[in-house]
């Protein structure tokens, strides 16, 4: 609802705009001035005849009175003198000499500014009022959606949902056209109400409407995520990211972690991986673990390794990260890089309870490293936990012997 344009728009209304009662020709002749003097910036001699003509003794509920000081308050808009400007249209509307027409276009600016202004009271006094009166008259009255929509805002922004959500669903029904900004607050309504049914309704409204706003695909996916219907939350993530939407970190990281809990671990790594090489996130430490938890749910342990070694480039003291790459290289029976794995563990001067040497006996085993093997599992028949494991393994070097 764009309050600045709608009142610039409505500054010369009193010329064009039709209506069922006419100004008297000596006002016209005179606005005609005004909007002259204003097309000329000379806005003092502008002020002088507004001024003249709004203190002049009219009579009472006159359309003349109404206009002029419409167009006084919409001149003093322009100036920025904001609560000289409510004054005057709020007489203007007081009047009560406009047909129900104008007085619509009158209320909805004056309305909206007073929300501007901080007099969100003022408002909805006003917006009411208004209401009571357009729903008593025989006739419609066009343009009453846009006052039940701006009537809905000011009761949302009170968190007065259920009032709101009235008067922004009736507005809708009587519009022939789709609002944007309506069903924008349609669904912050609902969002906030906890109907999260109804809000995917009006989130799949705004995608269709609105298919290139990244902010929309967000949003539905969210609200199916609620709902617990998993699949379509991620097959909406999808689209965008197919459809190149995708520009913040978090966003790839998201969806990523999504690929992951769905059990498509490899369109999580190759997610990942083309985000990293074009440089829209960063191989942080968190982004490379996910990465290598990606990899390894997809059964491919030797790039999880990969891309753990990467990441201890960058970080060779995370102790977490080192005793990852020892166990993923020993589950995919990488001996060699257990090995030096366990070599990179050491210098980092952990307590072992001999679970690292027992693991580095069987590596050096079959690697076919006897000696060594035999070094390691003598040091782990001598701890707590392991004793039994590590003379079992001596006893089995010493049989292979014969």
């Amino acid at each position: 609802m764009n309050y600045k344009h709608l009142i610039l728009t409505l500054l010369f209304l009193p010329l064009y705009l039709p209506s069922e009662d006419v100004l008297d020709e000596s006002v016209y002749w005179e606005l005609t001035r005004v909007d002259a003097k204003i097309e000329e910036k000379k806005f003092d001699e502008a002020e002088k005849i507004l001024t003249k003509w709004y203190k002049k003794n009219w009579r009472s509920r006159s359309y003349n009175k109404a206009v002029i000081a419409r167009t006084f308050g919409f001149f003093l808009y322009q100036q920025e003198r904001y609560d000289e400007a409510l004054d005057k249209l709020q007489v203007s509307y007081d009047e009560k000499a406009l047909p129900l027409v104008e007085s619509t276009t009158l209320v909805q600016a004056l309305a909206q500014l007073y929300v501007t202004q901080k007099k969100p009271v003022k408002a909805k006094e006003l917006l009411l009022n208004f209401i009571d009166i357009a729903e008593s008259s025989s006739k419609p009255v066009p343009g009453i959606h846009n006052i039940y929509a701006l009537t809905a805002l000011v009761y949302a922004t009170e968190k007065n949902f259920d009032l709101a959500y009235s008067y922004i669903n009736k507005a809708i029904a009587l519009s022939s056209v789709f609002r944007e900004d309506w069903y924008q607050l349609k669904f912050a309504i609902e969002y906030n109400k906890k109907d999260f049914i109804a809000a995917e309704g009006s989130a799949k409204i705004l995608l269709l409407n609105k298919p290139d706003k990244k902010m929309y695909y967000v949003q539905l996916s969210a609200i199916y995520n609620v709902l617990e219907k998993y699949d379509l939350s991620l097959a909406t993530m999808e689209v965008s990211y197919m459809k190149g939407m995708l520009d913040k970190p978090e966003e790839f990281t998201n969806l990523a972690s999504f690929y992951l809990y769905r059990n498509n671990p490899v369109m999580s790594a190759n997610v990942l991986e083309s985000a990293i090489s074009n440089e829209n996130i960063i191989f942080t430490k968190a982004n490379a673990k996910l990465l290598a938890d990606s990899w390894l749910y997809a059964k491919e342990r030797s790039r999880s390794l990969s891309v753990l070694e990467d990441s201890l480039v960058t970080n060779p003291n995370d102790l977490k990260l080192a005793k990852q790459y020892v166990d993923i290289a020993f589950s995919a029976f990488q001996w060699a890089d257990v090995v030096k794995g366990i070599d990179r563990i050491k210098k980092l001067n952990i307590e072992d309870d001999g679970k690292y040497k027992l693991m580095q006996g069987i590596a050096y085993f079959e690697l076919n490293q006897f000696a060594n093997a035999k070094s390691a599992f003598a040091s782990v028949s001598k701890s707590d936990k392991y004793k039994d494991s590590g003379s079992a393994w001596l006893e089995y070097i010493e049989a292979l012997k014969g």
